[in-house]
């Protein structure tokens, strides 16, 4: 156990530093968006190129383990999503436009900003798993939910069209760098000396500012508990991994290292994408915010643990 806590512990940690650096106000005013603004728009995309595209394709083609993660994925979004609606998470019944906000915060794991730089640590070997993860929840389970809010109500009074959603999606910079490493997989040539120079250094000032950047963000929020925000953490790190430990070990033909890495990403707390997607369209943001501080601050604990009982430290 000593072991895996010297690769969580420095991680947690600056994610701690980033917390500490905002709520203290030692930052000054709009340094936590320059922050997010780097991460996402480059270091983050450049990191997910590398991780894609400088792999063979069939390295990403896992599709017992693909359909697994998803299998375990819409099995957390539709019982979050039926829980909200019956009443079960908060005492009183949500929406159609609330629950798959819910919905994806209970299932959608932060495997972009804090999975990377955990599983960079852990080796890799893990990497590639971990960017199916990314394809699997940011094309398939975001999307999905995108279609459901829109199909819930009308944004400024105006329906966007599925295509125009659907567009949205792609155009985000972590969509395009996946879409792009794959296209590169596929041609089988090699980056020029420049270019790999350039995505490496970009690439290795991702998980450390990706990190504090987390922490940076949630420095602003308030923690909260309450019988929902409760709920939802509990379903995000307890059930979710269980879930997807029964999938990917017992039902599919996984190979054991992809299964203990979909274990673990299943154990991350929440993503901020749920919060971003609440915060648009004006559904559940006070639980949804307050479940993503509080997963993220248990989760040093329930991720350490996958991690152990996983076997991958």
């Amino acid at each position: 156990m000593f072991d895996v806590l010297e690769v969580t512990l420095p991680v947690f940690a600056l994610v701690f530093c980033g917390y500490l650096a905002s709520a203290r106000s030692l930052l000054p005013r709009g340094a936590v968006e320059g922050i997010n603004a780097f991460v996402f728009w480059f270091a983050l995309p450049a990191m997910l190129f590398r991780v894609v595209g400088l792999r063979p394709i069939t390295e990403l083609l896992d599709l017992p383990f693909a359909g697994g993660f998803l299998l375990t994925g819409f099995t957390i979004f539709g019982l979050t999503y039926f829980l909200a609606r019956k009443g079960v998470l908060a005492g009183t019944p949500r929406s159609a436009a609330e629950a798959p906000a819910l919905g994806l915060n209970a299932a959608h794991g932060n495997g972009g900003y804090l999975g990377l730089a955990l599983f960079a640590e852990l080796g890799a070997q893990t990497l590639s798993t971990v960017a199916l993860v990314l394809i699997c929840d940011i094309f398939i389970l975001i999307t999905f939910t995108l279609l459901l809010l829109e199909s819930a109500q009308t944004v400024e009074g105006v329906r966007r069209s599925r295509l125009a959603v659907i567009g949205s999606v792609m155009r985000s910079p972590m969509v395009a760098s996946i879409g792009a490493g794959l296209l590169f997989s596929l041609s089988g040539l090699s980056l020029p000396p420049v270019a790999e120079n350039f995505t490496r250094l970009l690439s290795a000032a991702a998980g450390p500012c990706a990190l504090f950047a987390i922490g940076a963000a949630l420095g602003g929020r308030a923690l909260e508990v309450n019988r929902e925000i409760n709920a939802l953490i509990v379903i995000k790190l307890l059930l979710h991994p269980l879930i997807a430990a029964i999938v990917l070990y017992g039902l599919l033909p996984v190979d054991p290292l992809a299964a203990a890495v979909g274990v673990v990403c299943a154990t991350l707390p929440s993503a901020s994408n749920s919060f971003i997607l609440a915060q648009r369209y004006g559904v559940a943001v006070p639980s949804i915010s307050a479940s993503i501080v509080g997963g993220t601050a248990l989760s040093v604990i329930t991720v350490s643990l996958a991690i152990w009982v996983t076997g991958l430290r």
